[in-house]
């Protein structure tokens, strides 16, 4: 009887939780990548591959049998944006109620601004689009674990402003009352995006965006897009973002 697991399935590596090192799990919606980076991960001794699965509610029921937490979660080549986007969520909402949570990273040769701020806005730690080595990959998974943040150099290049620009909102009024969604919705508001434009962004239906404006103008005490949108740029949200300066690094960049 062969116990091996077939091709493509989701499956738990035996005793992964036991070693000493830096715990990972593989999702990916495209078999062919799952396997390239399964193959470099069994090369270094110093990462055990506690599980893997083709799609993301395969991912989550595989995630729900481990003997031990990953320390990190591989999106690797997702199939659209709505799928890291959708993928991350679920991580986040399993570990919700624990200590700590898997760090995440994407591995995809999609860099557009949407996928790469997709990413960004679920607590992605990392996005690697062009892999020039194994050795760059496993470098780049241990800054994640060790919970930093990286990014391939064409990325990077767009982002390295964007963290240095980063403001603590103040306290203005009703803002200290939203929720990270709330605020989230309001900034693209800021932005000057329309209902429409949000819920495709985001991946709501128009009418659950339009809900949102209706509890976000409320608790701003406003009675309008245009004052809602005029409070939260004085709070510092939906400003243009400077244009960024290409990064000198050879590949993957670090950004702490």
């Amino acid at each position: 009887m062969n116990d091996a697991p077939k091709k493509n399935e989701p499956y738990n590596v035996p005793n992964g939780g036991m070693h000493m090192g830096i715990n990972l799990f593989i999702i990916s919606d495209n078999p062919v990548s799952l396997a390239g980076l399964e193959t470099i991960i069994e090369q270094d001794d110093k990462f055990t591959l506690v599980g893997r699965a083709v799609g993301g509610l395969d991912g989550m029921r595989c995630l729900e049998n481990i003997a031990s937490q990953p320390h990190v979660i591989i999106l690797g080549e997702p199939s659209s944006n709505k799928s890291i986007y959708e993928n991350a969520q679920r991580v986040v909402s399993k570990y919700r109620r624990q200590k700590t949570r898997p760090k995440m990273m994407v591995v995809s040769q999609n860099d557009d601004d949407d996928a790469v701020f997709t990413a960004l806005r679920v607590g992605i730690s990392g996005y690697l689009s062009h892999i020039r080595s194994s050795e760059e990959l496993l470098h780049s998974i241990t800054i994640v674990a060790k919970g930093g943040a990286v990014f391939s150099r064409t990325i990077a290049s767009r982002l390295s402003l964007h963290f240095s620009t980063v403001q603590i909102l103040p306290e203005t009024t009703g803002l200290s009352d939203l929720t990270s969604r709330e605020l989230e919705i309001l900034e693209l508001i800021a932005s000057g995006l329309s209902n429409h434009q949000i819920a495709r962004r985001i991946f709501l239906a128009e009418k659950t965006v339009r809900n949102y404006a209706s509890r976000i103008f409320a608790k701003l005490e406003v009675h309008d897009r245009a004052s809602a949108a005029m409070l939260a740029r004085d709070a510092g949200l939906g400003k243009e973002r400077p244009e960024v300066r290409i990064a000198k690094h050879e590949f993957a960049s670090d950004v702490a």
